[in-house]
């Protein structure tokens, strides 16, 4: 593996300490994911492994028992929409967090105990 490249099996948590705007980053994803879980009553994500864990575009989805995921949508590291040219399987890691993993790791990096936002 490349000294540049993240493993496969990387997921937003892992790559914390990579991050080149933690907070915006993260805050940024959380809110996809508020979009995904009114929409889909659940939400996880999953982050692009084709570079150095800096700033990783994402797909959030809805993970499905019955038939795999369905996908929200794939971003940027600045939270816009994915062409779906970019957006291949392989690109992705298949380690994935879901929203209330994500927001509780979030909250402790943070120092944050407060009330969260549904």
């Amino acid at each position: 593996m490349a000294a540049d490249k993240i493993p496969v099996d990387s997921t937003i948590e892992s790559v914390w300490t990579r991050l080149t705007h933690q907070r915006k980053y993260v805050s940024g994803v959380l809110s996809a994911m508020r979009r995904c879980r009114a929409e889909h009553g659940e939400a996880s994500v999953r982050i692009g492994i084709t570079g150095s864990g800096q700033k990783p575009y994402y797909r959030v989805f809805c993970p499905k028992v019955d038939c795999g995921e369905t996908i929200f949508g794939s971003f940027y590291d600045n939270h816009d929409p994915l062409e779906n040219a970019f957006a291949q399987t392989y690109n992705w890691s298949v380690c994935s967090m879901t929203f209330a993993e994500l927001e509780d790791f979030y909250a402790a990096q943070i120092g944050y105990s407060g009330k969260r936002p549904l």
